[in-house]
């Protein structure tokens, strides 16, 4: 007789409640939706860091092409015919290129500055991408 009471309080209990089958769904949910978002907000910084990492060789690019050419043709005027490639110009929305170049008379450098920068998907200026450099007049003899 007891083993009868026994086994009749533990064939109650051997299903889940209705509460806590729901309360499973509801924590499995919010868990699922908290990783969605997580996962979200990973694949827009990773794509918000390739398009820095385009912008800069791109500038690194223009700045190797620039400081290639001999030391007289390095001047404002040169550098305004330069611009971006068109994959550039679709892969960075809104894309400015600004090249500055400082000439010393006084002193045989010239300073060279690149700045390159685009908006983000909220349409806000992203941080933009500076590389500068200084070229001396080379002794041609």
């Amino acid at each position: 007789m007891m083993a009868f009471g026994r086994g009749s309080a533990l064939s109650k209990r051997r299903a889940f409640t209705m509460v806590e089958v729901a309360l499973t769904v509801l924590m499995v949910a919010v868990a699922m939706t908290t990783i969605l978002q997580v996962l979200v907000w990973v694949a827009s910084e990773r794509r918000a860091i390739d398009r820095r990492e385009w912008a800069l060789e791109e500038a690194a690019n223009i700045m190797e092409r620039i400081t290639a050419q001999p030391w007289n043709e390095i001047s404002s005027e040169a550098v305004k015919s330069l611009s971006l490639p068109e994959r550039m110009r679709e892969s960075l929305p809104g894309v400015e290129l600004s090249i500055a170049v400082d000439e010393k008379p006084d002193v045989q450098l010239k300073r060279i500055a690149i700045l390159l920068r685009w908006r983000n998907q909220a349409g806000v200026w992203d941080a933009p991408v500076r590389i500068t450099s200084w070229v001396s007049r080379r002794d041609e003899r």
